[in-house]
């Protein structure tokens, strides 16, 4: 409706602060209260109410409201670059987190937003977050972080189906940093074996250097289950060190062992964010073999992921002890167990017989005495004799049989009766044995 004078009417809404304004200015213009008055309740100078005063006589209530009011600033985004957010996520990213899909915008399509402007714009157009009816599982007391990076490394493998349409579980070995959050290693294996944590040794004294202690489950991979008897107590017997165990002392890391799985809680929270942006990232770059995989995280996945959710190392505050290049990977991260020689110069691991070399010349060593022997990161076998490493190769087929004790042979009586008339009449053994044949 319009009124008379042909001018269309505004509805025009105030907050409660404009509407004390209003009824500030109608009692200023009406006598009711004086400039000085309306400066103190107003909290504002005279010349600004004197000029407000002026703008309601002449616009009335109209002058109340900022002239800004929905209208656009242009220092916001445009329409659209939001609705090419919309379509990136709804055709590319959908079921990706909220921060995890602004990751990605940034890295890969060069658009530069805020998380919170990517939750109000999405949760506008009808997109919930993947979290939104997320359950939260009742709280752990929370553990003092370590204050030294390396001092204490939390370790653990995650079983889990990480590759698009193929429902094998794999195993993803990993380590993160008590103190800073950082993830020191990540590797994927078929199993999770003791080569598996090998690897991760690997790569974390490769890139910071030898933690102090490893926080661990219960596995046989890091500690033995069993309990001595009381009767073994008494004798004074000792449980051995398991093989991965036996690595960490020669290298002087000490291990920690839990069957509580929330006293790690960093690593097994960090296990839940791999499964949600590992997973996607390795399903968008369409990688489904291991080798690829374990390639994606060392170059790309672990520096991306460590810049933007670890600390950094405070040199004041670091534990992790660094090598120099003589420092033998191959070796040092070997696993050992001890052997007795047979025949002067094999050994029996795994099944296998092994000969002895030094370089092209076999190595005679005394029957029976006991060597270490090294299964070495690149699976090569070495024995280590006095305070020397020599190399092994596994014994032919052939020969590997000629080894293996002979069972003894079961004659007929007929073969019985044959060896007899062989032997001599005259024979000292016939003559004091003449009803034996053996």
């Amino acid at each position: 409706m319009t009124p008379r004078g042909g001018k269309e009417r505004k509805m025009i809404t105030l907050t409660m602060k404009e509407q004390k304004t209003n009824d500030l200015m109608f009692k200023l213009i009406s006598g009711e209260i004086k400039v000085t008055d309306a400066m103190r309740l107003l909290g504002l100078s005279k010349r600004q109410v004197l000029r407000k005063k002026k703008a309601y006589l002449e616009s009335g209530i109209e002058s109340i409201p900022h002239k800004s009011r929905n209208k656009s600033t242009g220092r916001g985004y445009s329409m659209e670059l939001k609705e090419e957010i919309i379509k990136l996520y709804n055709e590319e990213y959908y079921g990706w987190n909220f921060h995890h899909f602004n990751d990605f915008l940034e890295d890969y399509h060069n658009i530069v937003v805020s998380d919170y402007f990517i939750y109000n714009l999405l949760t506008k157009n009808g997109i919930d977050s993947p979290y939104k009816y997320k359950q939260r599982k009742k709280a752990h007391p929370p553990r003092k972080r370590r204050e030294n990076a390396g001092e204490l490394v939390q370790c653990d493998a995650s079983q889990h189906p990480w590759f698009e349409e193929d429902s094998t579980d794999y195993y993803l070995h990993g380590g993160i940093d008590d103190a800073t959050g950082i993830v020191t290693a990540a590797y994927f294996a078929e199993k999770e074996t003791i080569y598996g944590y090998q690897m991760i040794m690997y790569q974390m004294i490769k890139n910071y250097g030898i933690p102090e202690e490893l926080y661990t489950d219960f596995r046989t991979i890091f500690k033995y289950k069993r309990e001595l008897t009381l009767d073994e107590e008494l004798v004074g017997k000792t449980l051995d060190n398991t093989k991965f165990s036996k690595m960490l002392k020669n290298l002087g890391v000490g291990i920690i062992s839990t069957d509580n799985p929330r006293a790690k809680g960093r690593i097994e929270r960090l296990w839940k964010t791999f499964q949600d942006r590992l997973y996607k990232e390795l399903k968008k770059k369409n990688i489904v073999i291991i080798k690829e995989a374990n390639e994606y995280l060392t170059k790309i996945f672990l520096p991306k992921y460590n810049a933007r959710f670890a600390s950094l190392i405070d040199n004041t505050k670091n534990s992790f002890v660094s090598v120099d290049e003589s420092f033998d990977y191959n070796t040092e991260l070997a696993i050992w167990d001890e052997r007795n020689i047979l025949h002067n110069c094999y050994i029996k691991y795994n099944n296998k017989y092994h000969v002895i070399y030094d370089e092209k010349e076999v190595v005679y060593i005394n029957t029976k005495e006991k060597v270490k022997v090294y299964n070495c990161l690149d699976n090569s076998i070495k024995v280590l004799y006095k305070d020397k490493l020599y190399r092994t190769e596994i014994v032919d087929i052939e020969f590997e049989k000629k080894l293996v004790s002979k069972e003894k042979k079961v004659y007929t009586s007929e073969e019985l009766s044959d060896l007899a008339r062989k032997r001599s009449q005259n024979s000292p053994w016939r003559k004091w044995n003449p009803q034996k044949i053996f």
